[in-house]
C-alpha cells in the first residue's frame, strides 16, 4: 500500500473510532438519564412525595443539560474534546454516587438534576457534533450524526431494564451505585484515541448527493463564505427555527415518555414488564434514526421529517388508547411507531445546522441551539407531571404532548430559511 493510501486508511480508521467513542458516551449519558423513569415511582414512595416534585428532578436534569450545552461547546472549541469528556465522566460518577446516599428529594435536585444534568451536556451531542464536523461532511456527516443520536435508544434499551431490575432486587440506592460503576469503567475507552490529532480533524470526502440542487448555488456560496459567530448565527432565522424544533418536539415527546413506565404500571403492567416495554422502544430508536437519515437522502428532509412526526403522533395516541383497548396490537403500535420516530429529528436538525453554520465556532453555536432541547424536555416533563397531579389522569398530558409535537414540526415549513435546505 502506498504512503498516501496508508494515510487515508489511518484517517478513516480514526474517524470510525471517534464515532464509536461518541456513541459510547451518548449511550452512557443518555441511558443513565432515561433510567430516571424507573426511579420515579421508587423515589416517590421512598420520600412520600407527589409526582410533580419528583419529576422535577428529571426536569432540572434535562434543563441543565440544555443550558450547559453552550458551555460544553465553548469548552470544546477552547480546550478540546478530551478535557470535557473526562470532566463529564467525573461529574457523572460523582453525582450518581452522592445520589445513592440521598435522604430528601432536594438532595436529588443537586446530585441528579445538577450533577448528572451538567455531565450530560459535556458527554452529549453538542461536543460530539462539533467533533464530527471536523471529520465528516455531506452524506457522511448525516450518517455519522445519526449513529450518535441512535445511542439514545441503545442507552434506554440497556440502562432502563437494568436499573429497574436492580431497584426491584437490591433497591434504588444500589442501582445508582451500579450506574456509577458502569460510568467509571467507560474511562479507559478514552485512551483509544490520539486526541491532538482528533481535535485538529480532517474532512473525509462524501459523494455528492442528487438533492444538493435543492439549495441555490448563490445561497450555498454565501453561507460557505460567512465566518459564523454566535451573534451572527442568532440573527439568522434558521437558528431560531431549528431551536424551536428542538424545544417543542422535546417538550411533546418527554411530557409523556418520562411517565410512560408509571403510566403502564397504573394500567396494571408489572414494573419490570413496563420497563422492558420502554426498553423495546429503545431497541427500535436507533433503527428509526438510521432509517430516517437514509430517507433524508432518498426522499428529502421535509418528507422524512413529516413522516417521523406522523409516526410520533400516532404512536402516542396508541399509548393513550391502551387504557381503553388494552390489546397487544395497540401496545405494539405504540412501541413500533414511537420507537422508530423517537429521536429521529435530532440528526435532521444537526445536519441542517452543520450545513448552514459550519465553521470553527460551530460547537458553541450548536450547543446554544441545543438549549432549546434541554428547556423543552424540562418544560415538557414538569408540565406533564403537573397536569397528571392536577387532573389525576393522563388525558391532559397526551393532549399537551400532541400540541407540542405539532408545533415542533411547523418550522420545517414555516421558516423560509429552512425551506431552502434539503438533506
Amino acid at each position: 500500500m502506498s504512503e498516501d493510501g496508508s494515510s487515508r486508511h489511518s484517517t478513516a480508521r480514526l474517524a470510525v473510532v471517534l464515532v464509536g467513542i461518541c456513541f459510547l458516551l451518548n449511550v452512557l449519558s443518555r441511558g443513565i438519564g432515561e433510567s430516571f423513569t424507573t426511579f420515579l415511582l421508587a423515589l416517590t414512595a421512598e420520600f412520600q412525595a407527589n409526582r410533580a416534585d419528583v419529576a422535577a428532578i428529571y426536569s432540572l436534569q434535562m434543563m441543565l443539560a440544555g443550558l450547559c450545552a453552550p458551555l460544553a461547546g465553548y469548552c470544546f472549541d477552547r480546550f478540546g474534546p478530551l478535557s470535557i469528556y473526562v470532566a463529564g465522566l467525573l461529574l457523572l460518577i460523582t453525582g450518581l454516587l452522592l445520589a445513592s446516599f440521598g435522604e430528601a428529594v432536594w438532595h436529588f435536585y443537586i446530585f441528579i438534576g445538577i450533577g448528572v444534568g451538567g455531565a450530560a451536556a459535556f458527554l452529549g451531542n453538542a461536543p460530539h457534533s462539533a467533533l464530527l464536523t471536523r471529520w465528516f461532511e455531506g452524506g457522511n456527516l448525516s450518517r455519522a450524526m445519526s449513529v450518535i443520536y441512535a445511542a439514545m435508544g441503545v442507552g434506554s434499551l440497556l440502562m432502563v431494564p437494568l436499573a429497574q431490575f436492580v431497584i426491584e432486587t437490591w433497591g434504588w440506592r444500589n442501582a445508582y451505585r451500579l450506574l456509577a460503576g458502569i460510568a467509571l469503567l467507560t474511562m479507559p475507552a478514552l485512551l483509544l484515541v490520539s486526541w491532538p490529532t482528533a481535535q485538529v480533524g480532517r474532512i473525509l470526502p462524501s459523494r455528492p448527493k442528487p438533492t444538493d440542487g435543492n439549495v441555490p448555488s448563490d445561497i450555498a456560496e454565501t453561507i460557505t463564505a460567512i465566518e459564523w459567530t454566535i451573534g451572527s448565527a442568532m440573527r439568522n432565522p434558521a437558528f431560531w427555527g431549528l431551536s424551536s424544533v428542538f424545544f417543542f418536539t422535546s417538550a411533546g415527546m418527554f411530557s409523556v415518555m418520562v411517565q410512560a413506565v408509571a403510566y403502564m404500571v397504573e394500567l396494571g403492567y408489572a414494573p419490570l414488564k413496563a420497563a422492558s416495554i420502554y426498553g423495546l422502544v429503545g431497541v427500535l430508536t436507533p433503527i428509526g434514526i438510521l432509517g430516517f437519515s437514509w430517507l433524508d437522502v432518498r426522499i428529502g428532509r421535509h418528507s422524512s421529517a413529516a413522516l417521523s412526526y406522523a409516526f410520533s403522533l400516532l404512536g402516542l395516541a396508541a399509548l393513550w388508547a391502551l387504557k381503553l383497548w388494552p390489546s397487544p396490537l395497540v401496545l405494539w403500535t405504540f412501541v413500533l411507531l414511537v420507537g422508530l420516530s423517537f429521536g429521529a429529528r435530532g440528526p435532521l436538525v444537526g445536519a441542517t445546522a452543520a450545513r448552514i453554520f459550519h465553521g470553527p465556532r460551530f460547537g458553541m453555536i450548536f450547543g446554544t441551539m441545543m438549549v432549546g432541547s434541554g428547556l423543552g424536555i424540562s418544560f415538557g416533563t414538569f408540565t406533564g407531571a403537573t397536569l397528571h397531579d392536577l387532573t389525576g389522569g393522563y388525558t391532559a398530558v397526551f393532549l399537551f404532548s400532541g400540541v407540542c409535537v405539532l408545533l415542533g414540526a411547523m418550522p420545517f415549513w414555516t421558516y423560509s430559511a429552512l425551506r431552502r435546505f434539503g438533506p
